[in-house]
């Protein structure tokens, strides 16, 4: 696990029914999965917090004026702050992933978030970015808050109003600058747009757009450049090169490095003297 992504049981969360499982808090926002293990009736209530959630598994209906939603597995679904609904869970249970964010960060962002439910059924763009974040979240060994953070952005981002869609034209080269000259940091996205001068929620988008990835799959590929260029120095232990890379220690640089190359440290060492 990068440094950075770590339980946090002080922050509270607004999640009422259901069984809670391993969560991971970000700045602003807090990853967890929820199970239900049998049918149930859950009653009206509200959520304190606008969240984001993914139905994995299982089939869950919330009865609304109009006639019921009914939830499949790889539907998503947007509710904003003080939603009132009730739910049923069918038989044999259901999981959830679950997004929810702080309307406190929301507001520093001066994110213009919906004020009625979104709901994707049909494979928007809301469910692929969920299930992607989902992925990554679910990968302890090489999972990277960089990364989990700009795809709860880019979630934002296709729900929100927040200003132009690709950005100021100017900001792409400050945003790669500051990457590459700060790539062995802890780098967060808010420090990423202080650099560029531009919101957040637009280093999401412009990365995705000009990289094709994630903030934080740049930043991965960055040291794992570095790393395989410093193998071929023979004094350096692979240790040491970890350290000099940003990674968190020897094993999650094996771990990345096996990801991007499939195979070791060890074997590329070999092959580059």
């Amino acid at each position: 696990m990068e440094a950075g992504t770590y339980p946090n049981p002080t922050r509270r969360i607004g999640w009422v029914y259901g069984q809670v499982q391993d969560r991971l808090d970000l700045d602003g926002a807090s990853l967890f999965e929820t199970t239900h293990r049998r049918r149930t009736a859950v009653p009206v209530h509200e959520h304190e917090f606008p969240y984001v959630t993914l139905l994995i598994s299982g089939k869950y209906r919330e009865p609304f004026a109009h006639g019921d939603a009914q939830f499949v597995p790889f539907s998503a679904v947007y509710h904003p702050i003080h939603t009132r609904h009730a739910g049923v869970v069918e038989e044999h249970g259901c999981r959830f992933f679950t997004l929810e964010l702080e309307p406190a960060w929301l507001g520093k962002m001066e994110a213009v978030l919906p004020h009625d439910s979104v709901f994707d059924w049909h494979g928007q763009k809301v469910l692929w970015l969920m299930l992607r974040l989902f992925r990554e979240y679910r990968d302890e060994q090489v999972r990277s808050s960089l990364t989990m953070e700009s795809l709860a952005l880019e979630a934002i981002g296709a729900l929100s109003q927040t200003g132009d869609e690709n950005g100021p034209a100017s900001s792409w080269p400050r945003l790669r600058e500051k990457m590459h000259d700060c790539f062995r940091q802890p780098l967060r996205i808010r420090d990423l747009a202080a650099a560029a001068g531009v919101h957040q929620v637009h280093v999401a988008r412009l990365f995705r757009k000009k990289a094709g990835v994630t903030p934080g799959e740049y930043l991965q590929r960055l040291r794992a450049q570095h790393a395989c260029r410093l193998m071929q120095q023979p004094g350096r232990s692979l240790c040491e090169i970890a350290y000099e890379s940003g990674f968190f220690d020897q094993s999650h640089m094996n771990r990345i490095l096996r990801r991007f190359t499939l195979c070791s440290p060890r074997t590329i060492r070999s092959l580059t003297q």
